[in-house]
């Protein structure tokens, strides 16, 4: 059984991890199994990858993507689109480093560019842009994420372990200047181990330890969800956000709540390693502040409106205990 108290563990994230590959190594098993005879496949091609995944290979988001398109096809017997997409999937290659960074323009994703974009700006009611960022917005960017990483791995062992094990690639990205809502960073469960970053925002190390923590978060949420959605209602059902200016569906202020709860933790644990930077230091302090604010909101909505799976009980509720005994541990003697 997996363990829900809220600080991140390396250990967990990659039982997590490998879990979301065995289960697509499982159903595409099955699909196999399924089709053979019916729909054109290299069945050799995919056995090999099913073997892949059980022995932990570490596929790319692409991969996902493609099994989402795949199932999409199958679905609705679309039988010459799912013959091209198994014949994309077998050649899918896993992954040696443990996380890539790309622009969403470099040539090694440029045939996967386009789902990406579909399967992350999926929300009709929420449209936004991603579009390539400038060579030199891209080498900036690289430069800064990987200090800090190298930060997060010195300051915040725990945290790094977990964004290492949950996330295999991180896809650089730039918004539309003219759009009403700006696009900073974000996760797909259709795209597991993806983190799709605005290269133009996030310009300090603690800006950008806090979008590690805040994606991460996403993305295990995602892991926890995989057999147990986290809450029942609709999504067709919105509520007032506290989170958002526009109303939001239940699972969405579930995941925003939860997340500020792990940022504050994060925060927390950065301003006790000692930031000898005033600013830095500052900024951690307004971030966390900011953080517990908005997780109390956000938890008022969830608690009076949310209908929540065991699962979602389980995770909120270790989210909301430590929420109390860091507000006891911060109260003035």
């Amino acid at each position: 059984m997996i363990d829900f108290s809220l600080p991140p563990d390396g250990t967990r994230a990659t039982i997590i991890d490998r879990r979301m590959r065995e289960n697509l190594a499982d159903s595409l098993a099955y699909i196999s199994d399924e089709i053979r005879g019916l729909i054109d496949h290299d069945d050799v091609a995919l056995g090999h990858m099913v073997t892949a995944l059980r022995d932990g290979a570490r596929y790319p988001p692409s991969t996902f993507g493609l099994y989402t398109d795949l199932v999409l096809a199958l679905d609705s017997g679309n039988n010459d689109g799912a013959a091209s997409l198994l014949a994309q999937l077998t050649r899918e290659q896993p992954q040696t480093e443990p996380w890539q960074l790309y622009a969403l323009d470099d040539p090694a994703i440029a045939a996967s560019a386009p789902r990406y974009l579909r399967l992350m700006d999926s929300d009709p009611d929420n449209r936004f842009a991603m579009l390539p960022p400038a060579p030199a917005t891209v080498e900036a960017f690289a430069t800064r994420f990987r200090r800090a990483h190298l930060l997060l791995s010195n300051a915040i062992p725990e945290l790094a372990a977990e964004f290492d094990a949950l996330v295999s690639q991180v896809i650089l990205v730039t918004g539309d200047p003219a759009a009403t809502y700006q696009f900073d960073g974000g996760s797909s469960y259709m795209l597991w181990g993806g983190l799709f970053l605005n290269a133009e925002s996030h310009g300090t190390d603690v800006a950008l330890i806090e979008v590690m923590a805040h994606e991460s978060a996403h993305i295990l949420l995602f892991g926890y969800s995989s057999d147990e959605a986290l809450v029942n209602n609709d999504d067709d059902t919105l509520y007032e956000s506290p989170l958002r200016l526009d109303p939001r569906p239940m699972d969405g202020i579930y995941h925003a709540t939860y997340v500020s709860a792990r940022m504050h933790w994060a925060m927390s644990r950065l301003i006790a390693t000692g930031i000898p930077d005033a600013a830095a230091r500052q900024h951690a302090e307004e971030a966390r502040a900011a953080d517990l604010k908005n997780f109390e909101a956000g938890y008022q909505v969830v608690e009076r409106h949310g209908d929540l799976t065991a699962t979602g009980a389980a995770v909120m509720a270790a989210a909301r205990d430590y929420m109390e005994n860091a507000a006891r541990e911060t109260q003035p003697a």
